[in-house]
């Protein structure tokens, strides 16, 4: 099965290259430095001046239906802590969970997406990136505030009413195969147990206004494929039962309006990772839910302004699973709600352009996350179903008012933004897997900068 799927990768890219080689080639080099007084919530002390510096190069190739989208970025940071980016929706590293703090530090990340589409109903893909499915923000099922994966998958227009998605791919799992690790006298090379992650997607449009969303995941290990979830129209609960109850299922349904009209959307969905139906409005259960709620409004004050509004809440035990192979994540990052499980978040923004060139964002968000014990795993497992109070023990809340503005210079190629946060974070630092680990109570102010400059080559 390994090598039929590498045969299939190399076919579809020399397919692509041979197709697209008349095309010119699409470069787009980008470089941006952002500075942030007191560190803003990228550091998780009082004092620290922050700076994020980026230099990537983005390619775009088209040819009929071919098309080859690809980007590689190198960053490096000062007074930063990796520990923040679990926070942090915006930022992820390929990296382990660690505790490091460093004056200076870097990473790369790199994504590759080449998609073949064959017609207006049918769009086929596969290379190195992630996915989202949701309309809001953040997604409680895929989202793509995750580090990229490997996947091969295909989007279908089967009906003008029906839609269907599916995708498997290849995630991290950092959980260490000791039974492969190789050895040369005086080092050794840590080998990982592979992991993997096969999903689809039912839409039915009812209408312009109405949209109703199905998704199914299934997260699965100690193999790289499993052909039982190949086929994209049998249900993954179903054929986990077949293979004997060895992996992890999750489901999401996501309603969508929108008010064209009035200019107005809203979107609500509900994630469920264990379910028992008989159970469902008992105080003590063995349910395993998250909900999400947005609204979005345009044109308020003018025809160029917009309004966004989230708020997500998760169970302390989604995303996670008896055995941690199965546990929805990839190096360390959840593939779904970027803040985990245990938590909750609201998100506020206002955007507004005033022009073609000039523009400020003003932007409210709050964030708590709860420890998360492996008692809270074993407690589902046996049928416990007393659990401790919310957010009992430990905990993290976090509070973000910024108002940013921003200007565009020669037809946009340069961008510029000032602005300022106010930052009210309790137990800064927190990592809820390790509950003795102390964070900081902050509260400060934070001027950011930012300068991004981009252009585009053309190679024919």
């Amino acid at each position: 099965m390994f090598l039929f799927k590498k045969v299939i990768y190399i076919s579809l890219f020399l397919t692509s290259i041979y197709y697209c080689k008349t095309e010119p080639l699409l470069l787009k080099p980008i470089f941006s430095m952002q500075f942030f007084s007191s560190g803003s919530i990228h550091n998780t002390e009082n004092y620290n001046n922050t700076t994020i510096t980026d230099i990537e190069v983005q390619a775009l190739k088209n040819h009929n239906q071919w098309s080859i989208l690809g980007s590689f970025k190198f960053t490096t940071a000062s007074n930063f802590d990796l520990i923040s980016t679990y926070t942090n929706p915006d930022l992820n590293f390929e990296h382990s969970r660690k505790y490091i703090k460093s004056e200076n530090t870097w990473y790369e990340s790199s994504s590759l997406l080449i998609k073949n589409e064959r017609n207006e109903s049918f769009t086929s893909f596969f290379g190195k990136s992630n996915l989202h499915w949701s309309n809001g923000e953040s997604s409680l099922i895929l989202g793509n505030s995750c580090p990229s994966f490997p996947l091969i998958g295909f989007d279908w227009k089967i009906t003008n009413k029906i839609n269907l998605s599916y995708f498997i791919a290849s995630l991290s799992s950092q959980i260490e195969d000791t039974t492969n690790n190789i050895y040369n006298g005086f080092d050794s090379r840590k080998l990982y147990i592979p992991r993997s992650v096969a999903g689809h997607k039912f839409d039915y449009i009812f209408s312009d206004q109405l949209k109703f969303s199905a998704m199914e995941i299934v997260i699965f290990g100690n193999r790289k494929i499993d052909e039982n979830y190949l086929f994209p129209f049998i249900p993954f609960w179903s054929m986990q039962h077949y293979i004997g109850d060895i992996d992890n299922v999750q489901m999401c349904g996501e309603i969508i309006w929108n008010n064209k009209s009035n200019n107005l959307s809203f979107h609500s969905s509900i994630f469920i990772d264990e379910w028992r139906p008989e159970w469902t409005f008992k105080k003590q259960n063995r349910n395993w839910f998250g909900y999400s709620l947005g609204i979005e409004k345009m044109e308020i004050l003018s025809s160029t302004d917009n309004f966004k509004f989230e708020y997500i809440w998760t169970d302390h035990r989604i995303y996670r699973h008896k055995f941690p192979i199965n546990s929805s994540y990839t190096y360390d990052y959840p593939i779904g709600f970027w803040a985990g499980p245990h938590s909750e978040y609201l998100f506020a923004r206002y955007f507004s352009n005033f022009n073609n060139d000039i523009g400020f964002i003003f932007s409210l968000s709050m964030l708590k996350r709860g420890k998360l014990t492996q008692e809270m795993i074993e407690n589902q497992y046996n049928n416990i179903l007393e659990q401790k109070p919310r957010y009992s023990g430990a905990n993290e809340k976090k509070i973000l008012i910024s108002v940013n503005c921003f200007k565009y210079y020669f037809n946009k190629k340069i961008k510029a933004q000032i602005g300022t946060e106010w930052i009210n974070w309790v137990n800064a630092g927190f990592d809820p897997y390790v509950s003795n680990i102390k964070g900081n109570d902050l509260n400060k102010f934070s001027v950011n900068f930012s300068l991004i400059a981009m252009t585009n080559l053309i190679f024919n």
